[in-house]
């Protein structure tokens, strides 16, 4: 299992329009949702408030997992400002954003703890966001490429 150091970064701006959302099938679309049901079940044991999923940011968020998977991107952040600046053109002001990512033949559950043991990660799990965003790429020999980005 890879994790990567986590980015947390204020944003200020205003805009809005863009393309139509890009929506997750299958497999990939539950263990999306398991996910999220994990990371919110966290959340609520914190006393905090869930995370929205928004379907925008999740095609962002898969778009950076596929160009990871393909090479075309490193395992990281590569192009983080680029994707929030693409999320605020589409949402409009984003106060503040924060991007996970993991890599590796896991299960939903097995990423999400991978995140709650590492101090970074955990932070953007637990941190004041409303919206995010779950995108994953699988290639063939079961390696997968996670990506979720966190937005407020």
């Amino acid at each position: 299992m890879h994790l990567f150091i986590t980015l947390l970064l204020p944003l200020f701006s205003l805009s809005s329009a863009a393309p139509a959302p890009v929506h997750a099938s299958g497999a990939s679309a539950s263990m999306s949702a398991d996910i999220l049901r994990y990371v919110n079940a966290h959340r609520r044991s914190k006393g905090l408030k869930p995370l929205q999923a928004n379907s925008f940011i999740s095609s962002v968020a898969l778009g950076h997992s596929r160009d990871m998977l393909a090479g075309r991107t490193p395992f990281g952040h590569d192009g983080f400002r680029g994707r929030i600046d693409r999320i605020r053109k589409h949402l409009g002001p984003i106060r503040m954003a924060a991007e996970n990512v993991a890599s590796g033949p896991m299960s939903a559950r097995e990423v999400v703890d991978g995140w709650l043991h590492s101090p970074g990660h955990r932070r953007n799990i637990e941190g004041d966001f409303t919206l995010t965003g779950i995108g994953l790429a699988k290639r063939r020999d079961g390696m997968i490429y996670f990506t979720q980005i966190f937005t407020r």
